[in-house]
């Protein structure tokens, strides 16, 4: 790997960790390079701002999570079983990385401007969680799977509010609370 590159990928590393721990509107540039081990200029030579910089981390954060998510629900047999399953996964989620509740959330709390690429990151990501949840919906057969998807979106996203609230130990429960009230969705949509 060359320098170039491992600077580039050290500092989306360190920017994905600090902007997530700390905030966006907290976090200066200077901080993210220390935590990089890069200077300053090296962090413009690959980003033009901070918002490019958080940005691109939490596009970074979002491969890692779907990737994470695909393989889970490929281990999952069952069509109608997946959509639940979606919550076991954010479960685990919530255990290793979740700490803060949703980083997506986290950023478009803290960044409002619709033009500002972190905010764009941030449509991206939860257009593409509701568009998976679509097709889940539809493939357990549900007969309202866009209004469905909408409302598993709308516990998943209630979840990280309650992450953010009462802490990462409310996480579990607030995981298993949206879960069931999911199977309680699907259940009436299949009907």
């Amino acid at each position: 790997m060359s320098p170039r590159r491992s600077a580039r990928s050290q500092l989306v590393s360190s920017a994905e960790e600090v902007f997530y721990n700390r905030g966006f509107a907290a976090t200066r540039v200077d901080t993210v390079a220390q935590e990089a081990g890069v200077s300053k200029p090296t962090l413009y030579a690959h980003f033009s701002g901070k918002s490019d910089l958080a940005a691109t981390a939490l596009r970074h954060r979002h491969d890692e999570a779907a990737a994470e998510l695909a393989e889970w629900l490929a281990g999952v047999a069952d069509p109608a079983a997946r959509p639940v399953a979606v919550f076991s996964w954010l479960a685990r989620r919530y255990e290793t990385k979740g700490a803060r509740g949703c980083a997506f959330l986290n950023a478009a709390a803290e960044v409002v401007d619709p033009e500002d690429p972190v905010r764009q990151a941030v449509l991206r990501e939860k257009r593409w969680l509701r568009e998976l949840l679509i097709t889940l919906c539809a493939e357990a057969g549900t007969t309202a799977a866009e209004r469905i998807a909408s409302q598993l979106l709308l516990l998943i996203d209630g979840v990280a509010g309650r992450v953010v609230v009462e802490g990462p130990q409310a996480a579990a429960r607030a995981v298993a609370d949206a879960a069931d009230a999911a199977a309680v969705l699907l259940e009436a949509g299949t009907r």
